[in-house]
């Protein structure tokens, strides 16, 4: 019968918890390294504040151009855009602007508490159209929009 050794038990007790951790994590990683996409770079109109609305797959309109790595979304005056193009899929860092066409200001899209003005993100689709919506505005801004009796608990107190 073979011995154990105390440096068998001791690579036994270390490679445990990382194969336990490969098997939960890992397809969660790969998932990260998988499904990138182009970032999008949305040019918003100064001052805006509201929901923006963008639709891909639309035939007559204009494919989404590119700055250097990014697809260009120039949104107008009432914060939409049509595109040819279809709706990116899988997880990048987007950036968001407020563009005044002289310049440009980046936009947080950073979480609750911490002074962002990109929320509420969804996707729906209509046909063969996806569409792709946010809001603009402080945090307090949006959740006067989605619950205008402030009902709904804010963690940042």
């Amino acid at each position: 019968m073979a011995k154990l050794h105390s440096g068998s038990i001791v690579l036994f007790i270390i490679s445990l918890p990382l194969l336990i951790g490969l098997v939960f994590y890992g397809p969660f990683v790969a998932d990260l390294f998988l499904h990138r996409r182009p970032p999008s770079r949305f040019l918003i109109p100064s001052g805006y504040v509201g929901w923006a609305k963008i639709e891909y797959g639309v035939t007559s309109a204009q494919p989404l151009p590119r700055e250097g790595k990014y697809l260009v979304v120039r949104l107008d005056k009432k914060a939409s855009a049509q595109t040819s193009s279809g709706l990116p899929e899988g997880w990048a860092h987007d950036q968001f602007f407020y563009d005044s066409g002289e310049a440009r200001r980046p936009l947080s899209n950073a979480g609750w508490c911490k002074g962002g003005m990109i929320w509420g993100e969804v996707t729906s689709s209509e046909q063969s159209i996806r569409i792709q919506k946010f809001f603009i505005g402080t945090e307090d801004q949006f959740r006067m929009e989605v619950d205008p009796a402030g009902k709904t608990y804010s963690p940042c107190g």
